[in-house]
């Protein structure tokens, strides 16, 4: 179950408290942006294998075990249940929106290589991205991920939102509808706060939460999690209430496996619920049948 918590701390980019994250990456690969980085900049290799034979072992044992000491986080998406209520404030520049859409082709244009390892040089040569890069050794990590993965709960990459509907549809075993991160207004404020009557729950602890990965097209990380509860909130600027977001938060309430780190970001008790904002570009698929305003907290 730790394999699987790290897992998908990686794969949610957890964000969180007022630490900063170094080394950002931009385009295509900064849809993934709220990540956490466990290793410190000096022990990250740039260096891509030359085929997809070369190097797996060591890119896997770098997700499985990364070295607890170095997490490095931005603000605002990640905290505690128990700080979730009307008026609670967001840390300032906090953001839930995303810029960035991938590049799109035209119809007429070749289509992309199968998203599979075994393609790897195909899919940097499509993408025009540099062999031993970092860009490349991010795609190389994203597919090795997407194949190699081990998790108890049920999981996928998909490539298009109808495979993440899909997906949904199975794990649910129902028709679902997808729920999403809405930002209101010009622009994001410097400070959110929630609203009054702003926290409802939905979903009913049934939901399949999809995040971005880094890869240069569209790509989503859907599972099935247990012991989780989802949430509707709203929230307005602090200081111009014109702006704010209707935003998705997923709590997990099982984090004993969890790093000791959160917590102490957090100022919480290792065990405790904790929750995470959803950006605009990550999905949350529910039942349909159930009501999005199923209760007010």
């Amino acid at each position: 179950m730790a394999t699987t918590i790290l897992f998908a701390l990686f794969v949610l980019g957890f964000v969180a408290g007022e630490q900063q994250i170094y080394g950002h990456s931009d385009g295509p690969f900064g849809v993934a942006a709220y990540e956490v980085n466990w290793s410190p900049p000096t022990r990250i290799s740039a260096t891509l294998p030359h085929s997809p034979s070369d190097g797996k072992a060591a890119l896997r044992t770098k997700w499985c075990n990364p070295p607890r000491q170095q997490l490095k986080a931005k603000k605002g998406i990640l905290f505690l249940q128990r700080n979730l209520f009307d008026g609670a404030l967001l840390p300032a520049n906090t953001e839930l929106g995303h810029v960035h859409t991938p590049q799109k082709f035209p119809r007429s244009f070749p289509a992309p290589p199968p998203f599979a390892y075994s393609n790897l040089e195909n899919i940097l040569a499509f993408y025009n991205i540099t062999r031993g890069s970092e860009r490349a050794r991010q795609v190389a990590a994203t597919l090795l991920f997407c194949r190699d993965q081990q998790q108890e709960e049920p999981h996928v990459c998909a490539t298009t939102q109808r495979a993440a509907m899909e997906f949904a549809t199975a794990a649910l075993g129902t028709t679902p509808r997808a729920a999403r991160t809405v930002i209101h207004g010009r622009g994001e404020p410097v400070r959110y706060v929630v609203a009054p009557n702003g926290v409802t729950s939905i979903g009913r602890g049934k939901v399949v939460p999809c995040h971005p990965l880094p890869y240069p097209a569209d790509l989503l990380y859907c599972h099935r999690p247990g012991n989780v509860q989802a949430f509707s909130v709203e929230l307005v600027g602090q200081e111009d209430p014109s702006m704010g977001a209707t935003a998705i938060a997923m709590c997990h309430e099982k984090t004993d496996g969890w790093a000791p780190e959160y917590f102490a970001i957090l100022n919480g008790t290792r065990g405790e619920p904790v929750c995470h904002y959803m950006p605009e570009k990550y999905l949350l698929w529910l039942p349909a049948a159930e009501p999005l305003a199923e209760l007010k907290l």
